[in-house]
């Protein structure tokens, strides 16, 4: 396939100013392997696009809940055409459509048959956590498009040697099959190349680096431990050496750690606070300092030492806390193996040593009592005074069923669903309560 050149990009739609991962990820590695090939964050342009439209709760109704409109026909044509005209000025013979969420599942399909009708020889192969596979049978979404002659093949997982050989070789082996282990191997990690990445498009910049794969939690309602059954990092060398590589590549000092957890290898991570820290210490102007944001597991009160905090602030690290359950009960139940005083040491030391961080929580998990709601809401009455200093904003979600997980298989389902307009009355008074308590509240409902 010497004549290979091969186009990725992202798709619609992710509500997330950041640059994503994949289409620099894997420029590298086809790059790494003699073949041409341009990585797009064409995303990035829909979304703002979007964030600046008059109808921009009806185009979003189309990507979320694919509810179409007519009055959005003529926006959603022109995206659509936006897209195949960036994607075919570099003449590519394959496309790779990166789908982060099912939210991008809508706009694929059009897309992907505008680009075989107009260009029906192109290879197109779709891919990503977005094909929705982990509650596989025959006739799935990717499956679909397949059949329908819209894509050549999809993937599923991470890309491995079986998509290395697929361009090198023209073998499919792995491809087009929904059932597939995911198999994600870290000598393709390698540094994400975002040389045709726009930078101005973004609003504060941060380049993601892929840190670890799976966690060493097991939480009922992630989906994280059913795609990657083992739990695979990059050592604290590793992190920092791409750190040192993007930031004098592309004069950005600003990082995420872009996995589930970034402390799951407690001793890695420690290191690399020290490294980062040291690194900030060394630099001539402040603007030269890395920063780093990512997922954070909170653990019992004595596994973060006060040495630990002081080198995180000296990284200038931001904390996404999975909490979960405001209820110790519940959050122990469902995987997360501490309790609310170890929940309290960790807000006291980061307010400590102020580092900034933010709750995710999820409004009324579905093993919580009546009890446990009026517990939640007296708990941001008794904790008000963490709100701004360290917690910069609470996320508040509500439980879904994510396919291939524990939840899914053990949940009472028709209780759940007789329960759902309980849930959704408490997520309202919680957020209702965390707002009067000073908190800064982000509610996904």
């Amino acid at each position: 396939m010497s004549n290979t050149k091969v186009v990725v990009t992202t798709v619609p739609l992710v509500d997330d100013d950041s640059p994503l991962a994949t289409p620099a990820y894997l420029k590298s590695l086809l790059l790494a392997n003699q073949i041409d090939c341009v990585g797009l964050d064409l995303n990035i342009e829909i979304l703002n696009t979007i964030k600046n439209h008059p109808l921009e709760q009806k185009l979003k109704k189309f990507f979320y809940s694919k509810k179409q409109h007519s009055s959005i026909a003529p926006v959603v044509t022109n995206m659509l055409y936006h897209y195949v005209q960036k994607i075919v000025e570099h003449n590519p013979t394959h496309v790779l459509l990166s789908l982060f969420t099912i939210d991008s599942q809508q706009f694929t399909k059009w897309l992907a048959a505008l680009l075989k009708y107009h260009y029906p020889n192109l290879k197109i192969i779709i891919g990503g956590p977005g094909l929705e596979t982990l509650g596989a049978h025959k006739y799935n979404f990717p499956e679909r498009l397949k059949q329908l002659g819209f894509i050549d093949h999809y993937f599923v997982g991470d890309a491995n040697d079986n998509f290395v050989n697929y361009f090198t070789k023209g073998s499919t082996v792995g491809f087009d099959d929904v059932f597939l282990k995911q198999n994600s191997q870290q000598k393709h990690w390698l540094t994400p190349n975002f040389d045709d990445y726009n930078f101005m498009n973004y609003g504060l910049l941060s380049l993601p680096i892929v840190d670890s794969r799976g966690c060493v939690q097991n939480c009922e309602f992630c989906d994280v431990v059913a795609f990657w059954k083992n739990f695979q990092y990059l050592t604290a060398d590793e992190i920092f050496g791409q750190m040192l590589e993007l930031s004098q590549r592309y004069n950005v000092f600003r990082f995420q750690l872009a996995s589930s957890i970034c402390n799951g290898n407690l001793i890695e991570f420690r290191k690399l606070m020290q490294l980062m820290a040291q690194h900030n210490e060394s630099v001539d102007y402040i603007d030269q300092e890395f920063h780093w944001h990512g997922s954070f597991i909170i653990r019992k009160r004595d596994r973060h030492s006060e040495e630990l905090w002081k080198n995180i602030k000296r990284s200038n690290g931001f904390l996404y806390c999975g909490v979960e359950s405001i209820s110790s009960e519940a959050r122990i139940n469902l995987g997360k193996n501490f309790n609310n005083a170890d929940l309290a040491s960790h807000l006291e030391l980061a307010k400590k040593y102020d580092v900034p961080l933010n709750l995710l929580v999820i409004a009324a998990y579905h093993t919580e009592t009546p009890q446990d709601h009026e517990y939640a809401l007296q708990w941001f009455e008794d904790n008000k005074h963490y709100a701004n200093n360290p917690v910069q904003q609470v996320q508040l979600t509500q439980i879904t069923i994510l396919e291939g997980t524990r939840l899914q298989a053990n949940v009472d389902l028709e209780r759940f669903n007789s329960e759902k307009s309980m849930r959704q009355e408490h997520a309202i008074r919680l957020k209702q309560k965390a707002e009067e308590c000073g908190f800064t509240v982000r509610a996904f409902y």
